[in-house]
């Protein structure tokens, strides 16, 4: 098996050479999978995220989830330590700032407490169908996941081509309870 650091070069490769278009195309059929399987859901607190460079888009998901009355947060990392990131509340018309790593924030001023998420939409460069997630290495997610409540579900956001056969895993890696590509749902319990 690969180590983390060689599948995560290799993976975010991948991602680099893939065309602008491709992108496109891969993250809105991506966002109208996620959209039927949330639409069907209880949750309505949904913690997402901002893509930067070619991660799976979900402009058109959040833009369709606002408009159904969907509450929606996103990461922030201004002022804050390395490694830490809180729930800033977001809506698709409010300005953005690019800010540390080339990721794109709402201005922060309306923090969510970790314990109100009711679902989390996470990124990755890779997952396995077990629902281990291979990260970019910061150890973001690894700090915010502790903090939600109990049974809150977490859903790895990905392309199909980033489910490899086997992510490397640490003890404190926490495994998504569903991972969400363009072209299927994966419920690892299930794998």
């Amino acid at each position: 098996m690969m180590s983390k650091a060689e599948l995560r070069r290799e993976l975010l490769t991948r991602r680099r050479l893939m065309t602008a278009d491709k992108a496109a195309e891969l993250s809105g059929r991506l966002s109208e999978r996620l959209a039927e399987w949330l639409l069907a859901r209880p949750e309505r607190r949904v913690f997402s995220y901002l893509a930067y460079g070619r991660e799976a888009d979900l402009d058109a998901l959040h833009r369709r989830l606002w408009q159904a009355g969907f509450m929606i947060a996103v990461p922030v990392m201004s002022g804050l330590p390395d490694g830490v990131m809180q729930a800033a509340a977001y809506r698709p018309d409010v300005p953005l700032h690019k800010a540390a790593l080339g990721v794109y924030e709402p201005p922060g001023d309306d923090i969510w407490p970790p314990q109100t998420v009711e679902l989390v939409l996470a990124p990755g460069v890779g997952f396995d169908a077990a629902g281990n997630r291979l990260g970019h290495g910061k150890g973001y997610y690894d700090r915010f996941l502790p903090q939600l409540l109990p049974g809150v579900p977490v859903v790895g956001v990905c392309y199909d081509w980033q489910v490899v056969d086997a992510v490397p895993v640490d003890e404190h890696d926490r495994p998504m309870d569903v991972l969400v590509t363009e072209r299927r749902v994966i419920y690892p319990a299930e794998e």
